[in-house]
Protein backbone atom coordinates (compact mmCIF):
# COMPACT_ATOMS: atom_id res chain seq x y z
CA UNK A 1 0.00 0.00 0.00
CA UNK A 2 2.90 2.32 0.78
CA UNK A 3 4.32 1.80 -2.72
CA UNK A 4 0.92 2.57 -4.25
CA UNK A 5 0.71 5.80 -2.30
CA UNK A 6 4.24 6.87 -3.23
CA UNK A 7 3.72 6.12 -6.92
CA UNK A 8 0.41 7.97 -6.85
CA UNK A 9 2.19 11.04 -5.48
CA UNK A 10 4.96 10.65 -8.06
CA UNK A 11 2.42 10.58 -10.90
CA UNK A 12 0.61 13.60 -9.46
CA UNK A 13 3.87 15.56 -9.33
CA UNK A 14 4.69 14.60 -12.92
CA UNK A 15 1.35 16.03 -13.99
CA UNK A 16 2.38 19.40 -12.51
CA UNK A 17 5.57 19.39 -14.55
CA UNK A 18 8.22 18.25 -12.09
CA UNK A 19 10.54 16.14 -14.27
CA UNK A 20 13.32 16.15 -11.64
CA UNK A 21 11.30 13.63 -9.65
CA UNK A 22 11.95 11.05 -12.35
CA UNK A 23 15.47 10.73 -10.95
CA UNK A 24 14.07 9.98 -7.51
CA UNK A 25 14.80 6.60 -5.97
CA UNK A 26 11.94 4.11 -6.15
CA UNK A 27 13.87 1.18 -4.65
CA UNK A 28 17.32 -0.07 -3.69
CA UNK A 29 18.27 -3.69 -4.37
CA UNK A 30 21.59 -4.63 -2.77
CA UNK A 31 23.96 -2.04 -4.30
CA UNK A 32 21.70 -1.10 -7.27
CA UNK A 33 19.27 1.81 -7.46
CA UNK A 34 15.95 1.75 -9.35
CA UNK A 35 14.68 5.22 -10.22
CA UNK A 36 11.17 6.37 -11.04
CA UNK A 37 12.46 7.13 -14.53
CA UNK A 38 13.30 3.46 -14.96
CA UNK A 39 9.85 2.47 -13.73
CA UNK A 40 8.25 4.92 -16.15
CA UNK A 41 10.35 3.66 -19.07
CA UNK A 42 9.69 0.01 -18.19
CA UNK A 43 5.90 0.51 -18.11
CA UNK A 44 5.68 3.00 -20.99
CA UNK A 45 3.95 0.72 -23.52
CA UNK A 46 1.38 -0.61 -21.02
CA UNK A 47 0.62 2.88 -19.71
CA UNK A 48 0.27 4.19 -23.26
CA UNK A 49 -2.44 1.59 -23.94
CA UNK A 50 -4.22 2.65 -20.75
CA UNK A 51 -3.95 6.29 -21.75
CA UNK A 52 -5.55 5.70 -25.14
CA UNK A 53 -8.28 3.58 -23.54
CA UNK A 54 -9.27 5.54 -20.43
CA UNK A 55 -7.63 8.98 -20.19
CA UNK A 56 -10.23 10.98 -22.10
CA UNK A 57 -13.51 9.53 -20.81
CA UNK A 58 -12.48 7.87 -17.53
CA UNK A 59 -9.57 9.90 -16.11
CA UNK A 60 -9.93 8.51 -12.59
CA UNK A 61 -9.87 4.92 -13.88
CA UNK A 62 -6.81 5.80 -15.94
CA UNK A 63 -5.03 7.27 -12.94
CA UNK A 64 -5.77 4.22 -10.78
CA UNK A 65 -4.75 1.70 -13.44
CA UNK A 66 -1.58 3.67 -14.20
CA UNK A 67 -0.56 3.54 -10.52
CA UNK A 68 -1.29 -0.20 -10.40
CA UNK A 69 0.69 -0.81 -13.61
CA UNK A 70 3.70 1.17 -12.38
CA UNK A 71 3.56 -0.58 -9.01
CA UNK A 72 3.63 -3.95 -10.75
CA UNK A 73 6.42 -2.67 -13.00
CA UNK A 74 8.49 -1.66 -9.98
CA UNK A 75 8.06 -5.12 -8.48
CA UNK A 76 9.17 -6.70 -11.75
CA UNK A 77 12.26 -4.47 -11.86
CA UNK A 78 13.11 -5.46 -8.29
CA UNK A 79 12.77 -9.15 -9.16
CA UNK A 80 14.86 -8.62 -12.27
CA UNK A 81 17.68 -7.01 -10.29
CA UNK A 82 17.58 -9.79 -7.69
CA UNK A 83 17.97 -12.35 -10.49
CA UNK A 84 20.85 -10.43 -12.06
CA UNK A 85 22.60 -10.18 -8.69
CA UNK A 86 22.15 -13.91 -8.12
CA UNK A 87 23.74 -14.63 -11.51
CA UNK A 88 26.64 -12.32 -10.61
CA UNK A 89 27.06 -14.03 -7.22
CA UNK A 90 27.55 -17.34 -9.01
CA UNK A 91 30.59 -15.85 -10.72
CA UNK A 92 29.04 -16.50 -14.11
CA UNK A 93 29.58 -14.35 -17.18
CA UNK A 94 27.68 -14.02 -20.43
CA UNK A 95 29.81 -14.24 -23.59
CA UNK A 96 29.57 -11.29 -25.98
CA UNK A 97 28.81 -13.81 -28.75
CA UNK A 98 25.53 -14.68 -26.99
CA UNK A 99 24.48 -11.02 -27.03
CA UNK A 100 25.49 -10.68 -30.68
CA UNK A 101 23.36 -13.71 -31.48
CA UNK A 102 20.36 -12.24 -29.68
CA UNK A 103 20.78 -8.90 -31.46
CA UNK A 104 20.82 -10.67 -34.81
CA UNK A 105 17.75 -12.71 -33.88
CA UNK A 106 15.87 -9.55 -32.87
CA UNK A 107 16.85 -7.87 -36.13
CA UNK A 108 15.53 -10.82 -38.15
CA UNK A 109 12.30 -11.09 -36.16
CA UNK A 110 11.46 -7.42 -35.69
CA UNK A 111 13.61 -4.93 -37.53
CA UNK A 112 14.59 -6.67 -40.80
CA UNK A 113 18.00 -4.99 -40.88
CA UNK A 114 20.49 -3.20 -38.63
CA UNK A 115 19.75 0.22 -40.13
CA UNK A 116 16.09 -0.05 -39.13
CA UNK A 117 17.12 -1.14 -35.64
CA UNK A 118 19.39 1.89 -35.28
CA UNK A 119 16.72 4.31 -36.48
CA UNK A 120 14.14 2.77 -34.15
CA UNK A 121 16.44 3.07 -31.14
CA UNK A 122 17.19 6.69 -32.02
CA UNK A 123 13.46 7.51 -32.13
CA UNK A 124 13.03 5.93 -28.70
CA UNK A 125 16.06 7.76 -27.30
CA UNK A 126 17.90 4.50 -26.58
CA UNK A 127 21.61 4.14 -27.25
CA UNK A 128 23.03 1.01 -28.84
CA UNK A 129 24.98 0.33 -25.64
CA UNK A 130 21.81 0.58 -23.54
CA UNK A 131 20.02 -1.76 -25.94
CA UNK A 132 22.82 -4.34 -25.72
CA UNK A 133 22.72 -4.04 -21.90
CA UNK A 134 18.97 -4.70 -21.95
CA UNK A 135 19.46 -7.79 -24.11
CA UNK A 136 22.35 -8.89 -21.88
CA UNK A 137 20.05 -8.73 -18.85
CA UNK A 138 17.15 -10.41 -20.72
CA UNK A 139 19.34 -13.38 -21.57
CA UNK A 140 20.56 -13.74 -17.98
CA UNK A 141 17.03 -13.55 -16.57
CA UNK A 142 15.83 -16.21 -19.02
CA UNK A 143 18.79 -18.48 -18.18
CA UNK A 144 18.16 -18.16 -14.44
CA UNK A 145 14.41 -18.72 -14.80
CA UNK A 146 15.06 -21.84 -16.84
CA UNK A 147 17.49 -23.08 -14.22
CA UNK A 148 15.41 -22.29 -11.12
CA UNK A 149 11.84 -22.62 -12.39
CA UNK A 150 11.16 -24.24 -15.76
CA UNK A 151 13.63 -27.10 -15.50
CA UNK A 152 12.23 -28.05 -12.10
CA UNK A 153 8.67 -28.60 -13.35
CA UNK A 154 7.32 -32.09 -13.85
CA UNK A 155 3.63 -32.87 -14.15
CA UNK A 156 2.89 -36.54 -13.60
CA UNK A 157 0.00 -38.39 -15.31
CA UNK A 158 -1.43 -39.08 -11.85
CA UNK A 159 -1.61 -35.37 -11.09
CA UNK A 160 -3.37 -34.68 -14.39
CA UNK A 161 -5.89 -37.45 -13.72
CA UNK A 162 -6.52 -36.19 -10.18
CA UNK A 163 -7.13 -32.64 -11.45
CA UNK A 164 -9.55 -33.96 -14.06
CA UNK A 165 -11.45 -36.08 -11.53
CA UNK A 166 -11.79 -33.25 -9.01
CA UNK A 167 -12.66 -30.48 -11.48
CA UNK A 168 -15.29 -32.05 -13.71
CA UNK A 169 -17.26 -28.80 -13.86
CA UNK A 170 -14.43 -27.20 -15.84
CA UNK A 171 -14.84 -29.69 -18.66
CA UNK A 172 -18.60 -29.58 -19.14
CA UNK A 173 -19.77 -28.43 -22.56
CA UNK A 174 -23.35 -27.60 -23.55
CA UNK A 175 -25.27 -28.89 -26.54
CA UNK A 176 -23.32 -28.22 -29.72
CA UNK A 177 -23.94 -28.25 -33.46
CA UNK A 178 -21.36 -28.57 -36.22
CA UNK A 179 -22.40 -25.57 -38.26
CA UNK A 180 -21.84 -24.15 -41.70
CA UNK A 181 -23.27 -20.73 -42.46
CA UNK A 182 -23.68 -18.40 -45.41
CA UNK A 183 -23.91 -14.72 -44.50
CA UNK A 184 -24.97 -11.94 -46.86
CA UNK A 185 -25.05 -8.27 -45.90
CA UNK A 186 -25.58 -4.85 -47.44
CA UNK A 187 -21.97 -3.67 -47.12
CA UNK A 188 -21.64 -3.51 -50.92
CA UNK A 189 -24.74 -1.37 -51.31
CA UNK A 190 -27.13 -4.26 -51.93
CA UNK A 191 -30.75 -3.67 -51.08
CA UNK A 192 -32.71 -6.00 -48.81
CA UNK A 193 -34.56 -7.25 -51.90
CA UNK A 194 -31.28 -8.11 -53.61
CA UNK A 195 -30.07 -10.03 -50.55
CA UNK A 196 -33.29 -12.04 -50.47
CA UNK A 197 -33.14 -12.65 -54.23
CA UNK A 198 -29.56 -13.91 -53.93
CA UNK A 199 -30.56 -16.14 -51.01
CA UNK A 200 -33.35 -17.71 -53.06
CA UNK A 201 -30.88 -18.32 -55.90
CA UNK A 202 -28.48 -20.03 -53.49
CA UNK A 203 -31.30 -22.23 -52.17
CA UNK A 204 -32.25 -23.18 -55.74
CA UNK A 205 -28.66 -24.31 -56.43
CA UNK A 206 -28.54 -26.21 -53.15
CA UNK A 207 -31.76 -27.99 -54.10
CA UNK A 208 -30.13 -28.94 -57.40
CA UNK A 209 -27.29 -30.67 -55.55
CA UNK A 210 -24.52 -28.08 -55.12
CA UNK A 211 -22.90 -28.56 -51.72
CA UNK A 212 -23.41 -26.00 -48.97
CA UNK A 213 -19.64 -25.64 -48.54
CA UNK A 214 -19.22 -24.79 -52.23
CA UNK A 215 -21.96 -22.16 -52.14
CA UNK A 216 -20.54 -20.64 -48.96
CA UNK A 217 -17.05 -20.39 -50.47
CA UNK A 218 -18.51 -18.50 -53.45
CA UNK A 219 -21.24 -16.29 -51.95
CA UNK A 220 -20.77 -15.90 -48.20
CA UNK A 221 -19.53 -12.55 -46.87
CA UNK A 222 -18.72 -14.07 -43.49
CA UNK A 223 -15.23 -14.54 -42.07
CA UNK A 224 -15.40 -18.32 -42.67
CA UNK A 225 -15.89 -17.99 -46.42
CA UNK A 226 -12.55 -19.60 -47.31
CA UNK A 227 -13.46 -22.57 -45.10
CA UNK A 228 -16.76 -23.08 -46.89
CA UNK A 229 -18.68 -21.32 -44.12
CA UNK A 230 -17.43 -23.84 -41.55
CA UNK A 231 -17.87 -22.63 -37.95
CA UNK A 232 -16.90 -25.99 -36.48
CA UNK A 233 -18.55 -27.09 -33.26
CA UNK A 234 -20.47 -24.20 -31.65
CA UNK A 235 -22.61 -23.94 -28.54
CA UNK A 236 -25.49 -21.56 -27.97
CA UNK A 237 -23.24 -18.76 -26.72
CA UNK A 238 -21.20 -18.32 -29.91
CA UNK A 239 -23.86 -16.62 -32.06
CA UNK A 240 -26.46 -14.01 -31.24
CA UNK A 241 -29.24 -15.76 -29.36
CA UNK A 242 -31.70 -15.16 -32.18
CA UNK A 243 -29.42 -16.98 -34.62
CA UNK A 244 -28.60 -19.73 -32.12
CA UNK A 245 -32.32 -20.33 -31.58
CA UNK A 246 -32.63 -20.97 -35.32
CA UNK A 247 -29.50 -23.11 -35.59
CA UNK A 248 -30.42 -25.39 -32.70
CA UNK A 249 -33.84 -26.23 -34.16
CA UNK A 250 -32.07 -27.96 -37.08
CA UNK A 251 -31.34 -31.68 -37.05
CA UNK A 252 -28.22 -33.36 -38.43
CA UNK A 253 -28.06 -32.90 -42.20
CA UNK A 254 -30.77 -30.24 -42.21
CA UNK A 255 -30.43 -26.69 -43.50
CA UNK A 256 -32.46 -23.64 -42.66
CA UNK A 257 -34.58 -21.47 -44.84
CA UNK A 258 -33.76 -17.79 -45.23
CA UNK A 259 -33.08 -16.04 -41.93
CA UNK A 260 -32.96 -12.24 -41.83
CA UNK A 261 -31.52 -10.02 -39.13
CA UNK A 262 -32.24 -6.35 -38.54
CA UNK A 263 -30.75 -4.24 -35.71
CA UNK A 264 -32.38 -1.25 -34.03
CA UNK A 265 -30.67 1.89 -32.73
CA UNK A 266 -31.07 0.84 -29.08
CA UNK A 267 -29.14 -2.41 -29.64
CA UNK A 268 -32.17 -4.69 -29.83
CA UNK A 269 -32.66 -6.73 -32.98
CA UNK A 270 -35.14 -8.79 -34.96
CA UNK A 271 -34.61 -12.22 -36.49
CA UNK A 272 -36.95 -12.99 -39.39
CA UNK A 273 -37.77 -16.44 -40.77
CA UNK A 274 -38.95 -16.85 -44.36
CA UNK A 275 -41.12 -19.64 -45.74
CA UNK A 276 -40.26 -21.83 -48.74
CA UNK A 277 -41.72 -19.30 -51.14
CA UNK A 278 -39.31 -16.69 -49.78
CA UNK A 279 -41.98 -14.69 -47.95
CA UNK A 280 -41.44 -13.49 -44.39
CA UNK A 281 -43.43 -15.57 -41.92
CA UNK A 282 -42.19 -14.98 -38.39
CA UNK A 283 -40.19 -12.37 -36.53
CA UNK A 284 -38.59 -12.71 -33.10
CA UNK A 285 -37.32 -9.68 -31.21
CA UNK A 286 -34.37 -9.77 -28.78
CA UNK A 287 -33.01 -7.09 -26.48
CA UNK A 288 -29.48 -5.70 -26.60
CA UNK A 289 -28.73 -8.25 -23.83
CA UNK A 290 -29.84 -11.13 -26.08
CA UNK A 291 -33.05 -11.64 -24.11
CA UNK A 292 -36.11 -12.81 -26.07
CA UNK A 293 -38.76 -10.06 -26.10
CA UNK A 294 -41.59 -11.05 -28.43
CA UNK A 295 -42.60 -12.99 -31.52
CA UNK A 296 -44.72 -11.64 -34.38
CA UNK A 297 -46.32 -13.44 -37.31
CA UNK A 298 -46.64 -11.45 -40.50
CA UNK A 299 -49.63 -11.61 -42.83
CA UNK A 300 -48.62 -9.85 -46.03
CA UNK A 301 -52.00 -10.55 -47.61
CA UNK A 302 -53.32 -7.49 -45.77
CA UNK A 303 -50.99 -5.29 -47.79
CA UNK A 304 -48.54 -4.43 -45.03
CA UNK A 305 -44.89 -3.64 -45.76
CA UNK A 306 -42.53 -6.48 -44.80
CA UNK A 307 -39.53 -5.68 -42.57
CA UNK A 308 -36.24 -5.22 -44.40
CA UNK A 309 -33.28 -7.27 -43.13
CA UNK A 310 -29.77 -5.83 -42.94
CA UNK A 311 -28.20 -9.28 -43.05
CA UNK A 312 -29.37 -12.63 -44.37
CA UNK A 313 -28.21 -16.08 -43.24
CA UNK A 314 -28.49 -19.66 -44.43
CA UNK A 315 -27.45 -22.41 -42.01
CA UNK A 316 -26.56 -26.07 -42.37
CA UNK A 317 -26.05 -28.44 -39.41
CA UNK A 318 -23.62 -31.23 -40.27
CA UNK A 319 -23.81 -32.93 -36.88
CA UNK A 320 -25.06 -32.51 -33.32
CA UNK A 321 -23.90 -33.65 -29.91
CA UNK A 322 -25.58 -33.36 -26.54
CA UNK A 323 -24.18 -31.67 -23.46
CA UNK A 324 -21.35 -33.73 -22.03
CA UNK A 325 -18.17 -33.79 -19.99
CA UNK A 326 -15.17 -33.72 -22.32
CA UNK A 327 -13.20 -36.97 -21.92
CA UNK A 328 -9.73 -36.91 -20.39
CA UNK A 329 -7.82 -37.66 -23.64
CA UNK A 330 -9.47 -34.61 -25.20
CA UNK A 331 -8.38 -32.22 -22.42
CA UNK A 332 -5.17 -33.83 -21.15
CA UNK A 333 -2.85 -31.38 -22.93
CA UNK A 334 -4.86 -28.37 -21.73
CA UNK A 335 -4.73 -29.63 -18.14
CA UNK A 336 -0.99 -30.21 -18.37
CA UNK A 337 -0.40 -26.69 -19.72
CA UNK A 338 -2.53 -25.16 -16.95
CA UNK A 339 -0.83 -27.18 -14.23
CA UNK A 340 2.57 -26.23 -15.61
CA UNK A 341 1.62 -22.54 -15.54
CA UNK A 342 0.39 -22.87 -11.95
CA UNK A 343 3.54 -24.73 -10.91
CA UNK A 344 5.72 -22.21 -12.72
CA UNK A 345 4.05 -19.39 -10.79
CA UNK A 346 4.47 -21.20 -7.46
CA UNK A 347 8.15 -21.99 -8.03
CA UNK A 348 8.87 -18.47 -9.30
CA UNK A 349 7.30 -16.96 -6.18
CA UNK A 350 9.32 -19.22 -3.85
CA UNK A 351 12.51 -18.47 -5.78
CA UNK A 352 12.05 -14.69 -5.54
CA UNK A 353 11.21 -14.99 -1.83
CA UNK A 354 14.51 -16.85 -1.29
CA UNK A 355 16.41 -14.16 -3.18
CA UNK A 356 14.75 -11.39 -1.16
CA UNK A 357 15.50 -13.18 2.09
CA UNK A 358 19.25 -13.06 1.42
CA UNK A 359 19.30 -9.59 -0.16
CA UNK A 360 18.87 -5.99 0.86
CA UNK A 361 15.67 -4.57 -0.67
CA UNK A 362 14.15 -1.21 0.25
CA UNK A 363 11.25 0.54 -1.47
CA UNK A 364 10.64 4.25 -1.00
Amino acid sequence: MRVLAVLACFIAFLATGAPDLRNGIAAIVNDSVITYQEVEDYTFEAVDVLKRTYARNQPEVYRQKRVETMTDGLEQLIERQLILDDFKALGAQLPEAAIDGEVNDRIRRTFRDRVTLTKTLQKQGITTEAYRKRLHDDIIVNIMRQKNVSSAITISPTRIEHFYATNQQLFKVDDQVKLRMIRLDRSEGNSAGELLSMSREIIRKLDEGTTFAEMASVYSQGSQRKEGGDWGWVDRTILKKGLSDSAFTLQTGQRSGIIGLSSEDNGSYWVFEYDKSGQIALGRKYSDKDVFVEATRFDLSTGGEPPTPQEVYLMFVEDRRDARVRPLPEVREDIERNLMAMERGRLHKKWIERLKAKSFVTQF
